[in-house]
């Protein structure tokens, strides 16, 4: 399929926007990061207000999985998905509420800027800490990999042009405005990020429902063709296993990744963080039920099975090709790029504190 410029523009408008963003934090913070570089760079000089500090995590939080990988097993399993992802709304609440407090009293205390410089004053091990920062760093290139991997994905299936194209305009923006900006720049570009998530869920539900006939329609489908779709534990795909582990992973280990808990070093004050939790909570509810019910209700639009597509990653991008019109379809795609624009720069930031602040500033301060 050959790419139309008309459906490229929307997309382009939108990083030329987040790049402009980053070019007016750097201008804005100019006094902070002569002042004070590494902690206005890396953590934005603690200033983050509620609804900033609750829209990045989320962003963060989410990613390329989270709006193709997940609804497309959805798609696939039915309402039992949906009851298993529920457990992440909790996330945000649990991010902020375990660590953040607590992990900003820690970086008072130690005037520590990363979540190792933590580990090294709290267990005072440069060995332990060097450690963290490199296990942070090799995990941390894995993740980008397939955040790379799985919106280039998308931006092919739905724009018609080549993959390539796609890993080269997000590298190339993402590298951008991470780099010009630092925290700040990070945390406003996720903030647009999630909000164009949540419009972009918007206009899938209401394509997907029109093009399946409505969701009265959809579910007298699934009732005559799939009704294991219906039920909890999806004719056996959804056993109560897969629940407990699911559970365990995604609603409470997540809440320690370090690009979610750096969020802790930059609130404002403790009215922010309260503020935080509540918007963060009801966002990320909101988008994880929101876009892992679109993939369900994908039926009404796909009704083949996952192999006629290329598998259930393939699905959301079908869907969005299929239910919607050209131009709104190179604008819905904002959303879940969104997504993995938004993991990719938080990645970025806290890999390279790890190695800049982590590990070659601080071996430049003990050799001083």
């Amino acid at each position: 399929m050959n790419g139309d410029i008309s459906q490229l523009l929307p997309l382009l408008g939108y990083m030329a926007f987040m790049i402009g963003i980053s070019f007016y934090v750097r201008h804005q913070q100019q006094s902070g990061l002569m002042n004070n570089f590494v902690k206005t760079y890396f953590i934005g000089n603690r200033d983050l207000g509620g609804f900033v500090l609750a829209m990045t995590t989320v962003a963060t939080y989410s990613s390329v999985s989270s709006f193709v990988g997940g609804p497309g097993v959805a798609w696939n399993v039915g309402f039992g998905w949906v009851y298993m992802a529920v457990v992440q709304v909790t996330a945000v609440f649990l991010v902020l509420g375990i660590f953040g407090k607590r992990v900003a009293l820690l970086a008072s205390k130690f005037n520590a800027v990363t979540v190792v410089d933590i580990i090294r004053h709290r267990y005072k091990s440069d060995l332990l800490a060097e450690i963290s920062a490199f296990i942070i760093v090799l995990f941390f290139c894995a993740t980008m990999v397939a955040q790379f991997v799985g919106g280039a994905k998308l931006f092919e299936a739905v724009t018609g042009y080549s993959y390539v194209t796609g890993l080269i305009l997000f590298g190339a923006m993402v590298v951008v405005y991470t780099t010009i900006g630092g925290f700040r720049a990070v945390a406003i570009t996720d903030t647009c990020c999630a909000i164009m998530m949540m419009i972009g869920i918007m206009m899938l539900v209401y394509f997907v429902l029109q093009a399946g006939g409505g969701y009265d329609s959809i579910v007298a489908h699934l009732e005559t063709n799939r009704p294991d779709m219906l039920e909890p534990l999806s004719g056996g795909k959804m056993p109560y296993g897969l629940y407990l582990t699911q559970w365990i992973l995604v609603g409470i280990c997540t809440i320690a990744l370090p690009q979610s808990v750096v969020r802790g070093l930059a609130f404002r004050n403790n009215k922010s963080l309260v503020r935080a939790m509540l918007i963060g909570t009801f966002v990320v509810g909101f988008m994880n039920i929101g876009v892992n019910l679109t993939g369900i209700l994908g039926q009404g639009v796909m009704t083949g099975a996952p192999a006629d597509y290329g598998g259930t990653d393939s699905i959301i991008p079908r869907i969005v090709v299929t239910a919607m019109p050209a131009t709104l379809a190179s604008i819905a795609i904002i959303g879940p790029l969104s997504a993995s624009i938004s993991t990719i720069s938080s990645l970025l930031l806290v890999g390279s504190s790890a190695i800049i602040k982590d590990i070659y500033l601080h071996r430049q301060e003990r050799k001083g």
